[in-house]
């Protein structure tokens, strides 16, 4: 067992232990657990201030519009006014965070800021995890609250095939429970034969609220928003994923 791959305390009510069942698909979250959003964020906002001639912090504008994109998901989810668009989440959440900015933010700037989302980093574990997940009999899938087509682009930067691309894109965004109902539905697997890779505390806890065998990459020592639904595994990197999985 990998060192970093510590069970949650009080992640597992009184009643719930049981043998774990054997894996047969996993699923990765998107833009946290797979790839550096706030760098590649903070390089377009970086740019975006030099054309500007703003001596602005980008580093801090980057975390600011994650934050506010994530807590628009989380609204729209309870608004339940309109079918789920991550464009749209990412369009109005960087017009927020930047709503200072003399003159505002033109069209093709707020474009550029957008189509970030498909030039993102991964993390430098991200390829070889992949690979040897590709490695094994598992269906390899992600859930994401992307848009299918920003998803489809940005995955071309890992060096493997998902064999789905599972996407909250019409319906709710994560954690709405229906959006993981709808992976066991694609995936055509049970909820214990499914491991979740998360990548935000949110996240975590939804798949784990839900009953799904769930995995937190949790890079910032942050924790879930209720303990009742820590995850029973959390790790520091993608690395620990590999002990979960069966050996190819």
């Amino acid at each position: 067992m990998n060192p970093a791959l510590t069970p949650q305390p009080g992640s597992r009510p009184s009643g719930r232990a049981r043998t774990p069942s054997p894996i047969r698909a996993v699923t990765f979250d998107v833009y946290s657990a797979l790839f550096d959003t706030i760098s590649g964020l903070r390089f377009a906002l970086s740019a975006l201030f030099r054309a500007r001639g703003l001596a602005l912090d980008p580093g801090a504008a980057a975390a600011t519009w994650r934050q506010r994109h994530m807590t628009y998901l989380l609204v729209a989810n309870s608004l339940d006014r309109e079918p789920a668009t991550n464009r749209r989440a990412l369009e109005a959440s960087a017009q927020q965070t930047l709503h200072a900015l003399t003159p505002p933010l033109t069209a093709a700037e707020l474009e550029r800021l957008v189509s970030a989302w498909e030039d993102l980093p991964p993390h430098p574990e991200a390829g070889r995890v992949l690979a040897e997940v590709r490695r094994r009999a598992l269906i390899l899938a992600t859930l994401s609250n992307g848009d299918r087509d920003m998803l489809a682009t940005l995955l071309q930067h890992l060096p493997v095939a998902f064999d789905h691309i599972v996407s909250t894109e019409g319906g709710k965004f994560k954690p709405h429970p229906s959006v993981y109902t709808a992976a066991l539905r694609i995936l055509g697997v049970p909820r214990e034969e499914l491991l979740h890779v998360a990548g935000s505390a949110t996240d975590a806890a939804g798949a784990t609220a839900f009953g799904l065998q769930t995995i937190w990459v949790n890079r910032t020592q942050d924790t879930v928003p209720d303990p009742r639904f820590a995850p029973a595994h959390v790790v520091s990197d993608l690395i620990g994923v590999l002990d979960l999985l069966p050996h190819a």
